[in-house]
């Protein structure tokens, strides 16, 4: 009963990996092919296309969206360690301590991944006026538009 409970327990790992798998190099999740990252784009704030921003700010977004482009392969170490996670999964013998440690990695690599998010968000946060966060705030819990563009 043990080993049932082990291989089911890896299978739902491994299943709920699989968004992550979809994705493709250097891809972030909720990026359709990786494009329209920038201002007003979908990344941090898609919301920022729907904000009247002044030409400056645009720039400053811009260059600040540029100047912190992920350096390419920088998501090479997260997935070898999926593959290192499903290759422990879905072995004859699942290795526990193998799936503990991939584990660990992945979440190190997503807990960056938000720390540089929060970072990011600060920055911009820094761009606009209080007036425009308070539009951005008020947009983001609005989600989507009806059809689920965000352009006006």
């Amino acid at each position: 009963m043990n080993r049932r409970f082990f291989v089911a327990a890896a299978l739902a790992i491994g299943l709920s990996a699989l968004p992550v798998l979809a994705q493709g190099p250097g891809q972030r999740m909720g990026e359709p092919g990786g494009r329209g990252r920038g201002p007003g784009g979908p990344g941090l704030f898609p919301g920022l296309q729907r904000l009247d921003l002044t030409d400056q700010q645009r720039e400053q977004l811009r260059a600040l969206m540029e100047d912190n482009r992920p350096q390419a392969g920088s998501g090479q170490q997260l997935r070898d360690a999926e593959v290192k996670l499903h290759a422990a999964i879905l072995g004859d013998n699942p290795d526990a301590r193998a799936i503990e440690s991939a584990k660990a990695t992945i979440n190190a690599a997503h807990a960056a991944e938000l720390d540089h998010q929060v970072q990011m968000m600060g920055k911009v946060a820094q761009i606009l006026t209080p007036e425009q966060r308070q539009e951005l705030l008020k947009i983001e819990s609005e989600g989507p538009p009806p059809g689920g563009r965000r352009g006006r």
